[in-house]
């Protein structure tokens, strides 16, 4: 009774495991269908909300390189753009230092925590939260880069 119980829990969970890939991979398709269809509208705006939807599908999916290139796209279309906020860019550049972060690119990693950091300092003070995570991510990050270099 128990293997019957073990082999069916196991072949539900492959089962749900194969699912969720094909959730996965279905998602990129419909946003990347998506990004094409809304190219020819020339909606900048919704361009960029749809790369930064594909860039967070990789980051959860843990396709790190993939994310980069589609949070790269996001931000620089996003720079083109006359409604930009602090709180946007804030978190383009947290994102993108958590991908190299996780690919192993400390430098990059520093860079783009920096930006925020930067970014988060002018806009919300020192003090912020926001700031300090950062900041105490800086000190991570140096941390490494130090590490890497002994």
């Amino acid at each position: 009774m128990l293997k019957i119980l073990l082999i069916t829990f196991l072949l539900f969970g492959f089962s749900f495991a194969n699912e969720s890939k094909s959730d996965i991979k279905q998602e990129k398709i419909r946003l990347l269908k998506k990004i094409n269809e809304t190219f020819a509208t020339g909606d900048a705006k919704k361009i960029f909300k749809l790369y930064k939807e594909l860039a967070s599908v990789y980051t959860k999916n843990g396709e790190y390189y993939k994310a980069v290139e589609y949070y790269k796209l996001a931000l620089k279309l996003y720079l083109t753009t006359k409604d930009q906020d602090a709180k946007t860019k804030v978190a383009l550049y947290k994102n993108l230092a958590f991908c190299y972060k996780k690919i192993g690119n400390n430098f990059k990693s520093f860079k783009y925590t920096y930006k925020a950091v930067k970014l988060a300092n002018k806009t919300y003070g020192k003090n912020a939260n926001i700031t300090k995570k950062l900041d105490h991510e800086i000190a991570e990050i140096q941390s490494r880069m130090i590490a890497a270099s002994i």
